[in-house]
Parts: structure tokens; C-alpha cells; sequence
């Protein structure tokens, strides 16, 4: 039978809104497929594609429907695994729904099944970049007496980080801005955290200046790397092991 690859945007909003339209059209959960559009691969013969437009509307009703019918930590669950790079996710969130609907909450222990092993894996991949960020994460003070943070993480990690730096930062001001994905945390003095997207515009705004005692700060901290390092006994591969390359891009003490 002619099968029905769904393309979708990459986020939660756009997978869910294919998962709704699969259902929508019933052409037999067996001959349908979703991916996520603008990766490549090769188009298929025997098949027809659908491109789905993000409807946030039909995306709550399926979030919803999560909750409801399977469990709130299937959905948190999924929506982890949704902020991942990793294309094949949505694929897999899709089959996970369609099992979940079915058993319920037991969904979650089926751990032989081949989408559960793939979300697992995606689910452990974006876990550990979550904490990764937490502690590798540099503020730094701007002249207005911001604390201005920036990552660049392959996962969509940010909302991730919100609680735990809410918690331990909820008396400054502090920014932490995704440079990859182009989203933004604002928290002011003891209020709630904001998440909100950015523009090429805004990207271009984020290059503001430092305070003078950042500045000083920054070149103590250089210094300081420096003379403690000892030349005859750098490992390479022992740093890279401890603070892999990914992270450092945003560190002053990696940076000329």
C-alpha cells in the first residue's frame, strides 16, 4: 500500500500538529511515517508526502490528550525528547502515542519496543546536555548590571534551565540567551522567568558591553588559568573528557 511521510516543523507544536493530522486523515498508522522537514534524505517511490503547517491549536488538543489518556510524565516525556536535534524523534513520539493511547501508562515500561529504545536514548542524550549547561553556563555583567549569559547547545535546552537558575539567581537580573535556536530567559529581580523568542535583529543587540569590573574580572581569570596551568602535565584528552569542546565557545578562558 502507498505509504504517507508527514513533514513537519521541528519543534513540539509541529510534531504534534502531524501526529493530529495522521490521525485526522486515518490512512492506517502502519503506512504513515513522520519526519522532520529540511532534513535531508531521499524522497521514496510509492509514497505520497504531506507538508503540515504548525497549528497550535490541534497541537494542545494532543498534548491534552497525552495527560489525559496516558499520563502527565508521558508527556513530559515527550516533550523532552521533542526539544532534541535528533531527527528521528519524531517518528518515534509518534509510534509512543499510538502505543500509549492503547496501554496506557504502562507505555512508559515497555522498554524492548524499538521507538521506547530510541526515545530513551534521545531522552538520555538532551538529560545529560540539560545538566551539562547548568554547570558550565558563564554570567557575565553588563553595564546596566545585568547578568548576560549565552550557550550554544544542539538541543532546544533552554526552558530546561529556567527553575534551576530562577532558584539560585531569583534576586538579579539575569539574561541567558540560546544563540542557536534563537530564544531567550529574562528573569528581573525576584519575578518569574520569561521565555521568549528572538529575532536575526535581537541576535545583533546581544553584543553588548561588559562593565569595567567585568572587564577586570575577566583578565584576573585569564591570568589566573594561566599560572596555575602546569605545561608538563596538560592532557589534552583529560580536559576534553571534563569540559568537551562543545561547551567552551562562550568561556573567556578558552578565548583570545
Amino acid at each position: 500500500m502507498e505509504r504517507h511521510i508527514y513533514l513537519c516543523e521541528d519543534s513540539a507544536e509541529g510534531i504534534f500538529s502531524a501526529i493530529y493530522k495522521a490521525y485526522e486523515d486515518r490512512y492506517g498508522h502502519a503506512n504513515n511515517e513522520i519526519r522532520i522537514e529540511g532534513n535531508d534524505f531521499n524522497r521514496e517511490l510509492f509514497c505520497e508526502y504531506h507538508r503540515v503547517e504548525t497549528d497550535y491549536d490541534r497541537a494542545v488538543k494532543v498534548a491534552r490528550t497525552i495527560c489525559r489518556d496516558i499520563s502527565d510524565a508521558a508527556y513530559d516525556f515527550v516533550h523532552r525528547a521533542a526539544c532534541s536535534w535528533q531527527p528521528e524523534k519524531a517518528d518515534a513520539i509518534y509510534h509512543f502515542i499510538q502505543e500509549g493511547l492503547r496501554v496506557g501508562e504502562r507505555v512508559m515500561n515497555h522498554l524492548t519496543a524499538p521507538h521506547m529504545q530510541t526515545l530513551y536514548a534521545i531522552d538520555r542524550n538532551i538529560t545529560n546536555e540539560i545538566h551539562a549547561f547548568k554547570e558550565f553556563l558563564r554570567f557575565e555583567e553588563l553595564e546596566n548590571g545585568v547578568l548576560f549569559g549565552r550557550i550554544n547547545p544542539k538541543s532546544a535546552v533552554l526552558p530546561y534551565l529556567a527553575d534551576h537558575f530562577e532558584d539560585r539567581f531569583s534576586g538579579e537580573k539575569w539574561v541567558i540567551a540560546d544563540t542557536v535556536h534563537r530564544t531567550v530567559l529574562i528573569h528581573g529581580v525576584n519575578q518569574h522567568t520569561i521565555y521568549a523568542a528572538m529575532t536575526e535583529a535581537d541576535l545583533e543587540e546581544l553584543m553588548l558591553h561588559y562593565s569595567a569590573e567585568e572587564k577586570e574580572w575577566q583578565k584576573l581569570w585569564k591570568v589566573f588559568v594561566d599560572t596555575i596551568a602546569i605545561k608538563e602535565r596538560v592532557n589534552r584528552n583529560l580536559q576534553r573528557q571534563m569540559l568537551p569542546l562543545h561547551f567552551r565557545k562562550y568561556m573567556k578562558e578558552f578565548s583570545d
